[in-house]
């Protein structure tokens, strides 16, 4: 067995592409006959695992020893291009599944980028960022997925744009990146994905309800100022700040970029925070995606859920809502008496069953 205590984080386990029936069934298999040959790789500061969660499951279930191997990573951002660079390297990915994974690593190459150009790296002598040599994020994730660069703008909009089904015969490699973009652009983006505009904001009916039923609200990590003048949250991050990036703590409030990949990532972390016991309560607004594995990971630490009977009408300052999908709004703590009272009377509420 493991000689150290390993614990999962499912926003970290959420980068990793699932293994289909098939090769699940043929790792079944082979650990069976051969034993689990490979150790599960942990991040030694926390106790994460970084690689191996299949490997894991099967073990577990079989009764079967495993053993680990610990890396040291400096922080939550190098743990995640640990993950995903792990993954260029084991795994026969499709082009799609190359280009999901260089996406998820977006923003930390932004992030980087953006830190470098602070610190003058990328510069001239005055600091100022060299002109002739810009950042250029689409070529640098071609560069680490082994794809072009087109192959990432286009597998963007497909994640931004086309439906669940589409994008798993992208994953097994049953149609191409090229095929399913242009067949996007000619039929215009799927209804379920919310054609990737994620500056909608909250209700007041809604933003009201939440805090009745937490008592307030300490945290919106996905908003701006003009949203949080109706969510009066204590503090909130907008894009600049980048959420994912920060500490989440106490009571929040969630209604997160609606696009992928950042759904599975925001409401990831918010699962992490939660199992974590540093969320202590959440409410989240989100589409009904059921579906998805990010939506099942936030009914795992749910409480009590709200399906309203009607679409949720956002709002923008400068721009007319047309909600093209129901939601569901998630409640994550030890009250869902007081989030089933105040959330009924926007459609059916119920607990959730453990």
């Amino acid at each position: 067995m493991p000689d150290c205590v390993i614990t999962i984080d499912p926003e970290l386990q959420g980068l990793i592409p699932p293994l289909t029936d098939e090769e699940r069934a043929g790792l079944d298999a082979a650990i069976l006959r051969d034993g689990c040959h490979a150790p599960l790789v942990v991040w030694r500061e926390t106790g994460v695992l970084l690689d191996g969660h299949n490997r894991k499951a099967i073990c577990e279930k079989h009764g079967l020893p495993l053993t680990t191997f610990a890396v040291s990573l400096p922080d939550r951002d190098a743990a995640k291009r640990w993950v995903i660079e792990n993954q260029f390297a084991r795994r026969n990915l499709t082009p799609y599944q190359r280009a999901e994974l260089a996406l998820a690593l977006e923003p930390l190459v932004a992030k980087r980028a953006k830190e470098n150009l602070k610190r003058g790296g990328g510069s001239g002598p005055s600091g100022r960022q060299n002109s002739d040599n810009p950042v250029d994020t689409k070529k640098a994730l071609a560069a680490v997925a082994g794809v072009s660069h087109d192959t990432i703008a286009r597998a963007k909009y497909i994640a931004q744009h086309a439906d669940e089904e589409t994008k798993e015969n992208l994953r097994r490699g049953e149609t191409s990146v090229h095929a399913e973009y242009k067949r996007l652009k000619q039929r215009g983006p799927h209804v379920a994905n919310n054609s990737g505009d994620n500056e909608w904001y909250t209700p007041a009916a809604y933003a009201d309800a939440v805090r009745a039923c937490m008592g307030g609200i300490d945290l919106d990590p996905a908003s701006c100022a003009a949203a949080n003048e109706v969510v009066k949250a204590g503090r909130f991050y907008d894009a600049t700040d980048d959420g994912l990036a920060q500490t989440w703590s106490g009571r929040v409030f969630m209604n997160p970029p609606y696009a992928q990949p950042l759904v599975q990532r925001f409401c990831g972390k918010l699962v992490a925070a939660v199992q974590a016991g540093e969320v202590t309560q959440a409410v989240v607004l989100v589409n009904n995606a059921t579906e998805t594995r990010w939506f099942q990971d936030l009914l795992s630490v749910a409480s009590a859920v709200c399906f309203p009977a009607g679409r949720v009408r956002f709002w923008h300052p400068r721009k007319k809502a047309a909600p093209l999908q129901g939601q569901a709004v998630l409640y994550c703590g030890d009250r869902p008496e007081d989030f089933i009272a105040r959330f009924r009377r926007f459609g059916s509420v119920c607990h959730v069953a453990r």
